[in-house]
């Protein structure tokens, strides 16, 4: 009865070892997968950028298809991982029966089981070494930095350790509605910011964002709450193209100002428009505080 003992044993380890090789094959797949539709994303981003550049696609398409492909690195990003810890559940896998056959006083290659199950545990270890380093998704700078050495940080952290601002943020300003009725894409535009007093920021229209929280209702099984009386309507935001003369100029996150858009009509009444807003801009340089 005893072979039939050992013969068991050895098939369990077997069965281990192709269950993980499975695993690795289908994470393998994935990889490739994901990979493939990866550089997809990237001829796709490329053909925008090369339309953008000729006027003869949209920005928005552009915007997308730089959406889609951090999306799709994010999935490549995942997929290798998860290719990792198949092979690491592999190694561990064969560790496992390696263990059994030591503890029948087999050897594998001249070496006890014991020894390769610590070999792979240190080969794991090394991975999830690897996986402690994390890098930016964008070119930001990063603020309110909470991790010190020796701390903990999660997979899914219910508390952020840092955050993180882009370098090259959006310029957003906010319009009644009544005052958008002739704006479109590529009208010049103007503001200023508290932060830089006296200067005249220039650029574009780059699009009207046609939604705001008003239009949105939180689903329930109870009728809506809408008041006694009707709330006043919201403002819409409009997206700035930053001229090139000011690109590299340094605009605070959540800055505030004030700003102007030119429409192809009421040209008289635009100039009056600019003098305001230059007069406000020098405004700016005044610190009115009694104390």
């Amino acid at each position: 009865m005893q072979p039939t003992a050992v013969l068991d044993l050895r098939l369990i380890g077997a069965a281990v070892v192709v269950i993980g090789a499975g695993s690795i094959g289908q994470a393998v797949a994935r990889t490739r997968e994901v990979s493939a539709r990866t550089e997809l994303a990237r001829t796709r981003v490329a053909q925008n950028r090369e339309l953008v550049a000729s006027g003869a696609g949209s920005k928005f398409d552009l915007e997308q298809a730089e959406t889609n492909l951090k999306e799709l690195e994010g999935q490549t990003d995942a997929a290798r991982s998860v290719e990792a810890q198949a092979r690491a559940a592999q190694v561990q896998a064969l560790a496992g029966e390696q263990q059994i056959q030591q503890k029948l006083g087999a050897q594998v290659d001249g070496e006890f089981a014991q020894v390769a199950q610590i070999r792979a545990q240190l080969d794991n270890a090394r991975w999830q070494l690897e996986q402690t380093v994390t890098r930016s998704p964008c070119d930001c700078y990063v603020v309110n930095l909470q991790l010190r050495a020796g701390g903990f940080v999660a997979g899914i952290p219910f508390n952020a350790v840092m955050t993180l601002v882009e370098a090259q943020g959006q310029v957003v300003a906010l319009f009644n509605q009544n005052e958008l009725h002739q704006v479109a894409p590529g009208n010049e535009a103007e503001f200023t910011l508290y932060t830089n007093p006296g200067r005249i920021v220039k650029g574009k229209v780059d699009s009207v964002i046609w939604a705001q929280g008003q239009g949105q209702l939180p689903p329930s099984g109870t009728l809506p709450m809408i008041g006694v009386l009707t709330q006043p309507p919201g403002r819409y935001a409009v997206k700035f193209d930053i001229a090139d003369r000011d690109k590299e100029m340094f605009m605070a996150a959540g800055a505030a100002g004030s700003a102007a858009i030119y429409t192809d009509s009421l040209h008289a009444i635009h100039i009056l428009r600019k003098v305001i807003l230059r007069v406000g801009a020098y405004i700016n340089y005044l610190i009115l505080k009694l104390h």
